[in-house]
Parts: structure tokens; sequence; C-alpha cells
């Protein structure tokens, strides 16, 4: 009798299923996919954000034409300063600061579950969200595996590129700071072939080798800009009266149209030159600003010591300048500059005056005021003092180092402004006067989010004024103030139903100018007030 061997071929069927599925899953894990699977090794992208190509990098940035390695403009400081001549009696304070923030990367490991790279600083800002990346990976042998691009921001969401344990690739991540395009590499069979060609974009880009472990590994990317950005501002000095009212084809030189980047050694080859140069764009002016800020430009050059910009007409205060060049502007490939222009008006006083009243406050018949030289003023009145200003070509400005708590002039009979200009919180009238970026005496500063004192508990000095005010030939008004002790002055504005008169100031006449201040408990102003005359700059 014949015995049926049904459950031998049960398992005959069932090890063929197990092979057949085993088969299917080592197909799925080929080097380069994209699909994560449990137990695949993979790789997660980072990007932790993007700073400067550092000065002495290994693989520095082409100086020539060609892929020859770039030596820096200049080993001097990272700022640079100089004066450029602004008709006679004017000039331009330059400054150039390099305003990159350069990483440390302290190297590049991997493991499972573990961040790719140990410690890496940086402290310049993250990409706009969705700016388009692309990172490409490499074998030890530098063939091309695989490509990925990514949306800044959507990396947690994002699939892990799946390789191979315990071998070694080279990871290159680029962008063009895009949210819509990212180039393609040309000839990326290979490393040593593969480029990015005819860029002309804000070129960023990473490149480093990983043995990357079983698991999940986490790669920390920090992009580094390879060309240049400069950001311009143009601003006037506080003796300097008017605005900026036009400005116009502010342009960079030299510049290339692009640029190619060879992968394998990071160098730069530039293309031709710009002949019409890089504009520096800068916001409407209105009826006038006297600080204006531009957009980024972005140049492609090698390192130079002799850069350029030519702002082609100019109207400041009034007066129109074309063609002002600043020129020797040195500037090295990826890194980021400030350049700031001060102008200034030379001047000297015709005649000055100093306004020395500290008046305490006393009690006279349950009145609170001020008694001086034995009169008693009580709060409310009005106190003043008179002086004449010889003519002036250039006006007449008032420094004021110690204030309590509020002031008005005039000049040839004409007020200051409409109503006293009341800097405290808490007195008698409400305070009308704030700085332009909206911070006020007993506020917080808009900037720093520090409080800013009550006026009458600052002080300033001849050199560091607390207030100071310009009254231009044309007697337009000006007035700026600290926000510290001695600091750095900023434009105020009148608010709260205040403004400025425009005088009648008397350039080729004297002036008569009237202090007043309103007694309000103690009474102070301290400080010293002179007309103005332009003088050649030495």
């Amino acid at each position: 009798m014949k015995t049926k061997n049904y459950p031998n071929l049960k398992n005959v069927l069932m090890l063929g299923c197990i092979m057949l599925v085993a088969s299917s899953i080592y197909s799925c894990k080929k080097s380069g996919e994209t699909i994560p699977l449990t137990e695949e090794t993979l790789v997660k992208i980072n990007l932790q954000g993007v700073e400067a190509y550092g000065e002495n990098e290994i693989n520095a940035v082409g100086q020539k034409q060609g892929s020859s390695k770039a030596s820096t403009a200049s080993t001097a400081s990272e700022v640079q300063e100089m004066t450029v001549p602004f008709g006679n009696s004017s000039s331009i304070d330059v400054v150039l600061t390099n305003s990159s923030a350069t990483a440390v990367n302290k190297g590049l490991v991997a493991s499972s579950g573990a961040k790719a790279t140990t410690t890496t600083q940086v402290t310049e800002k993250k990409l706009d969200k969705d700016v388009k990346y692309k990172v490409v990976v490499y074998d030890s042998q530098g063939n091309y595996v695989t490509e990925k691009t990514y949306s800044y921001g959507g990396e947690a969401a994002a699939e892990g590129i799946v390789l191979d344990a315990g071998k070694t690739y080279t990871f290159v991540a680029y962008s063009t700071n895009s949210t819509s395009t990212v180039p393609n590499i040309s000839n990326q069979s290979t490393l040593s072939s593969a480029s990015l060609n005819n860029i002309s974009g804000d070129l960023m880009y990473f490149a480093n080798t990983l043995k990357v472990n079983k698991g999940v590994n986490n790669l920390d990317v920090v992009l580094k800009h390879r060309f240049s950005q400069i950001i311009t501002t143009l601003t006037m000095d506080a003796n300097m009266t008017g605005a900026i009212t036009k400005l116009e084809n502010a342009v960079f030189k030299p510049s290339h149209t692009s640029a190619n980047l060879k992968l394998s050694d990071e160098a730069l080859t530039y293309n031709g030159l710009n002949d019409a140069g890089v504009q520096a764009q800068f916001p409407a002016l209105g009826i006038g600003l006297r600080t204006v800020v531009s957009t980024p430009s972005l140049l492609i050059h090698p390192a130079t010591s002799t850069g350029t910009l030519k702002l082609g007409s100019l109207t400041i205060d009034g007066e129109t300048k074309s063609n002002v060049t600043i020129p020797n502007v040195k500037i090295n490939p990826g890194q980021k500059y400030d350049l700031k222009l001060n102008f200034k008006t030379c001047t000297q006083d015709v005649t000055s005056n100093g306004l020395n009243w500290s008046y305490p406050a006393v009690v006279v018949n349950g009145k609170t005021g001020i008694r001086i030289d034995g009169v008693f003023y009580p709060s409310g009145t009005t106190i003043s003092r008179n002086f004449n200003a010889p003519a002036a070509d250039y006006g007449f400005v008032f420094d004021i180092t110690e204030l309590d708590n509020a002031f008005n002039m005039e000049i040839n009979g004409v007020k200051l402004a409409k109503n006293e200009i009341q800097f405290e919180v808490g007195a008698s009238s409400a305070q009308n006067i704030q700085f332009l970026d909206g911070s006020k005496y007993a506020g917080n500063d808009v900037e720093t989010n520090k409080k800013i004192a009550q006026v009458y508990n600052m002080q300033g000095t001849a050199a560091n004024p607390l207030i100071k005010l310009v009254i231009s030939r044309t007697g337009k008004v000006t007035m700026f103030g600290s926000k510290v002790n001695g600091g750095p002055l900023y434009e105020l504005v009148l608010n709260n139903g205040n403004s400025f008169n425009t005088f009648p100031w008397g350039s080729t006449q004297s002036n008569t100018v009237k202090v007043t201040q309103l007694v309000d408990g103690r009474t102070i102003i301290k400080g010293v007030g002179a007309g103005k005359k332009k003088i050649p700059c030495s």
C-alpha cells in the first residue's frame, strides 16, 4: 500500500514561498533606492543652514579663469575703512565689514540613529522655507549612485536614501537659493567629471565623505556660499541736514555673468565679464530718507582688492552729484559684506551759546514750581532765554546733554514745534516724541527689547549729546536722540498731534534764537547751540 506524502509537498511549497519573498526583498535593497525598509541602511538629511565659505578652506575658490586655487584678496582686518571726498565741503566715511558667519566643523561620523556630524556651529540664518536643494551620492570609486531633491523644511517627512552598510560615500549638496528650481549636474556619471555649469544664482555647496553604518544615519549638511554678497547702506551724519532724495544706477564692478563649479575639487571657473556690472537695488525714497539700505548684491568674481561701487546719480541735502565712485573695495568669494557709506558735511561754529539751567522743585504756598534769582515760577508757566546766532550758511545745531523733561524753541519768531516737545511719560502734558523705529523714552527699544530710561534719568556728553537738534539752511528741522547714556544717536519724530515748523533761517543775516521750557517740577536743560558754516574738508 503506497503512503501519501502531502506533508512533504506542503513543506516544499512553503520553502519556495520563503525563498521568493527573500529574493524580492533583496532585489528591493539596491543601493541608491529611497524606499525605507525595516533594518535597511538609510541616510536622512538634516540641512542645518548656510554659512560663509571660509577663507582658509582646504578646497579654495579659483582665483583665475580656469581651475586654479585662490588666495584671498587681503589678509588684513575684516574691517576696511577709508574716507572719500564728496565735493569741497563734504566727505564719505566708508566702512566695509565682513559679516559672514564661519561655522566650525569638527569631523563627520555616522552611527545608527545618531547624528552624522559631531559639532557644527552655524550662526548664519537658515534658508527660507521651501528653498530647493539637491543631494547627490557617489561611491568610493567616484561612480554616481543616486540623487534626491529636497525642499527646505520638509526633510523630516522625506524618505531616506538607501545605501549599503559599511561602505564609504561622497555626499554632494547644492542649491541656488530658489524655491522653484535646482540646476542639474553636467557629466554626473563620475565625480571626477561632474560639474555645475553656468551658475548665475546664489550658489551654495556642501561636500563630504561618510562611512555609513547599518540603520538610520543622520547627515547634517551646512551649505556654503560660493559667491559674494554685499548689502549697501547710505546714512547721513547727524550734523548733516536734509535727506537723500535721489539714488540711481548704483553699480558694483567687476563681476562675471556666471561660473562653473567642479565637484571633485570645488574649483570655480569664471565665465565672461558682466560689462554692465551688478546693480545695488534700493527702496523707493519717497520725499526723502536719511538712511537707505539695499537688498543683497550678488558678485561672481575671484578675490579682488580693486572693486568699485559707482553711484550714477545721487541727490543728498539738496545737491546732486553724478558718478560718485567708491574705489578699492576688497572682496573675497563666498563672503558676505556690509558696505556702509556715511555722508558728512564739514562745518565749523560761527558762534556758540551755552544754556545751563537746573532748578530743583520747590513748594511755595502749597504750589510746586521753581525759583530763579529769588522769583517763584509755578508749574505751568514758561521760562525762556534768548541769544543771537550770526549769519551761517549751514544752519544751526543745538546739542543737549541733560533735559528734564521738555522744551521748545523759537527761531526768528517762529516756533520750533507746534506744541512743547514732551519726552517724559506721566508729565502734565502727553509724550509727543518717539524714535523713528517706534521706540520711546520710558519704553522698550524695538531693536534690543531693552528698557529705555526716562529722559530725565539720562545724560550725554559734548561729544555724544543726549539730544541733537539740527536746523538746515532752508529751515528744515531734524532731531536725534540717544537710547543710552552717551550712546549713538537715532532719528526722532514728533507724534500725538505735534509737528515741526519750517523756519526762515538767515544765512546772510543774524538770527534770533529763543529757548523755552514749561515748568513742571524740577526743570533742567543743559546744552550748547551754534550756527554752522561750511568749510573745506581737511
